[in-house]
């Protein structure tokens, strides 16, 4: 995010910081003055003060509506084509209309670049190369070299990588989170169970504002507000909408989620122009008022950040002095008072002269993506990705196309298990300006590995804020601590693959351990560990004992039928509103409990029946021999005391009562 008093134009604009871009040419100019009205001279000075900041998108539509009155002005022309080379709707028309004003080249210091730029959108690359070569002959200063010499190297990868193109396919995920206006920066929870983002349009609060010092005669342009959208049962998005307790009339916009969707963070700008990091937390079902984060902003602008799996490593993007270039990616790490401390930068492998931003670490912990303009890029920024291998971070690769485009494409995050990516793009044939595009897969070319933990903890059969902590006992230390949330109990976190994880729940003063093991795990799992709280008096109090061996398979000899012959005669049979289920356990569960052995096995329901009995069941089958098929999965699992349930309208019933009342012989 860009701080408002440094810039005042959309985060994805192009921006370059250096001077000699863009220059108006003031004879030029008067001699297209003498051609306008004073209300079109006025215009025109507002456009040409968005051209001189390289705020070229809103210089376009006032030098568009202008060109369709003189479109025998060459200057005009050339401006107007210098303004489409960074549209992406318009690109394929800016060479023709910046070569058409080539006999006034002389007066036009810029003209090589921008044709250059306009020839390399139109991946026209060897003439690209041509044009930038031309106007490094003219005497520029060294920062400005670098930034042409930089255009050259775009062309000469994007040559190469014609033909080298990911498995990814990309879709705009279009209406209703997709708008005319901008959506950028997309992030979610672990379980995608919602999206924020950021947006940039006619819902934004405060609507258009007149900026400082501004003249537009549009009267003002949108700020950023933070948006919110809910998953479907079919995977679609709901209406989005802002979230009241963190937007403001000024710029707010989303940057960061926890993997347990509970933690937010975002971009705000400050009244000094810089922009900082806050932190908005959630109760499952409101923000909380966003809290500056401490230890990570500086005097400078700050304005992307993610947390790494275990939430005690911070990563973050800076234009603090002393880094290598102009934007870097920095990390620092968890301190005993909560703060952030011994800030770092994570070096040359990663950063370089250019900028690089939107920095994402993966659920597993081994894989970093990020967006860069200083490595081999495509145009603008790239997205680029990294695996951490002994400790330090490998040297990153640019993903390719279709991800990757002439234009920026930033802030992409993916799914703990690897299949879907999210990211934002301005892109040819898009809703709006910025758009929200998926890719899938999202983790192409390597499988993820690591188990996604959900469930609900209770106290005595209420959801509370309990405490979890994870504990890895192989290098006998703790991995991370979360919290379920207050209203619903609900908490969610990753495990890495390749360890064995001991996991505590801890209320007022009652607590339980279960253990998991990732030791086996070479693709992404998912298991809900639901936990059950007592104390001693609720369960003096409400809790019956529970004889195991009054709910398991009753002797049907009454009918002349033995459990096996009840299966083979009845097998197959199909009863509506009758299922079967296995059981693993009743009441509550063994606190020693080996959740390992669930893996792989569908989840677990507890419920509690009308003989005060709670149990733990897997599966709802329609036939009884598909429960046995599961039954017989669980045992070998290790559950050897697994046995079958009938339930029929949603109660348990003994097998005889099944022959009995006629239900299994209707």
């Amino acid at each position: 995010m860009k701080p408002l008093a440094k810039l005042y134009f959309p985060l994805f604009l192009f921006f370059c910081s250096l001077s000699s871009f863009a220059q108006i040419n003031e004879e030029l100019k008067d001699d297209l003055l003498n051609k306008l009205s004073p209300a079109e001279i006025e215009n025109l000075t507002i456009a040409d003060n968005y051209f001189s900041n390289k705020e070229f998108l809103l210089a376009l539509p006032i030098y568009d509506s202008l060109y369709l009155k003189n479109k025998g002005n060459l200057y005009l022309t050339y401006l107007l084509g210098t303004c489409y080379a960074y549209d992406a709707e318009n690109q394929k028309n800016s060479e023709a209309l910046i070569r058409s004003a080539s006999s006034i080249k002389n007066k036009l210091l810029d003209f090589d670049y921008y044709l250059g730029k306009a020839c390399l959108e139109g991946e026209k690359y060897d003439e690209a190369i041509a044009q930038f070569e031309a106007y490094l002959k003219n005497p520029l200063k060294e920062e400005l070299q670098a930034e042409v010499k930089r255009q050259i190297n775009i062309c000469k990868y994007a040559k190469e990588s014609v033909n080298k193109l990911s498995l990814a396919t990309i879709t705009n995920i279009g209406e209703p989170v997709n708008t005319k206006g901008s959506e950028y920066c997309p992030i979610f929870p672990s379980d995608e169970r919602f999206m924020v983002f950021t947006y940039r349009g006619e819902k934004s609060k405060g609507g258009k504002q007149v900026l400082p010092g501004k003249k537009d005669p549009k009267k003002g342009i949108y700020f950023e507000d933070v948006f919110i959208s809910y998953k479907g049962p079919r995977g679609e998005w709901s209406e989005p909408f802002g979230i009241d307790a963190i937007n403001t009339n000024g710029h707010d916009a989303a940057i960061f989620i926890s993997q347990d969707g509970q933690r937010l963070f975002i971009y705000r700008n400050t009244d000094s122009g810089n922009g900082d990091i806050y932190e908005s937390k959630s109760n499952g079902t409101s923000w909380s008022k966003p809290q500056k984060v401490k230890g990570i902003n500086s005097k400078s602008w700050e304005g992307s950040v993610c947390l790494a799996p275990d939430q005690k490593t911070i990563y973050f993007s800076s234009e603090r002095p002393g880094g290598i270039g102009g934007r870097d990616i920095y990390f620092a790490q968890l301190l005993l008072d909560g703060s952030w401390g011994e800030v770092k930068n994570l070096g040359t492998e990663i950063n370089t002269k250019f900028d690089e931003d939107a920095p994402f670490v993966h659920s597993d912990g081994k894989t970093l993506f990020f967006a860069s303009k200083g490595h081999k890029t495509l145009g603008g920024y790239d997205i680029f990705r990294s695996e951490l291998k002994e400790g330090k971070w490998s040297k990153p690769f640019n993903v390719g196309k279709p991800i990757n485009t002439n234009g920026d494409d930033k802030f992409y995050v993916v799914s703990s298990d690897g299949q879907k990516g999210y990211y934002s793009s301005e892109q040819s044939g898009g809703m709006g300006q910025q758009d929200i595009y998926s890719a899938e897969p999202g983790m192409f070319g390597k499988p993820t590995s690591l188990i996604l933990v959900t469930g609900i903890v209770t106290y005595n059969d209420k959801p509370i804020e309990a405490t979890i902590k994870v504990k890895s006992k192989l290098y006998k230390r703790e991995y991370t601590r979360v919290k379920a949330e207050e209203t619903k109990g609900d908490y969610l976190v990753n495990l890495p693959s390749g360890n064995e994880f001991e996991i505590t729940y801890s209320y007022r003063d009652i607590s339980q351990t279960k253990t998991l093991s990732t030791a086996l795990i070479d693709s992404f799992a998912r298991i809900e560990m639901n936990t059950q709280l007592y104390s001693e008096s609720f369960i003096k109090s409400k809790m019956p004992k529970v004889d195991s061996l009054q709910i398991k398979p009753e002797d049907l000899g009454k009918k002349g039928l033995s459990y096996d012959d009840f299966i083979a005669k009845y097998g197959d049979k199909k009863v509506d509103s009758l299922d079967y289920r296995v059981q693993i356990g009743a009441y509550r569960y063994i606190e020693n409990f080996n959740h390992s052995i669930l893996l792989g096995l569908p989840r677990v329901l507890r419920k509690t029946y009308h003989d005060g009995i709670t149990r733990f069941t897997i599966g709802e089958q329609k036939t009884l021999n598909d429960a046995v098929a599961l039954c017989n999965k669980v045992k070998k699992k290790g559950i050897k005391d697994a046995f079958i349930i009938a339930i029929y309208k949603d109660e348990r019933i003994f097998f005889d009562e099944l022959l009995s009342s006629g239900i299994i012989e209707k």
